[in-house]
């Protein structure tokens, strides 16, 4: 459940940032813009990256943990 709140976070983040730039400085900084865009969107990627990378260990220590006699 964390992990999906640091991605809606992370949209939403985005959003405001484009929506002020369009409205407030009228589309001048497009260049910063666009970097902070993709700089949240590589922290929410390795973010969900890692989540799942998480989840798939335990899954898999909980599955040959099972078979142990």
């Amino acid at each position: 459940m964390k992990h999906n709140l640091v991605l809606y976070v992370s949209i939403c983040l985005m959003q405001l940032t484009i929506l002020t730039n369009i409205t407030l400085l009228n589309g001048e900084w497009n260049g910063i813009t666009m970097f902070l865009c993709t700089s949240i969107f590589v922290f929410a990627s390795a973010v969900f990256g890692l989540s799942r990378q998480a989840k798939n260990h335990k899954r898999i220590k909980s599955i040959q943990g099972s078979n142990d006699p």
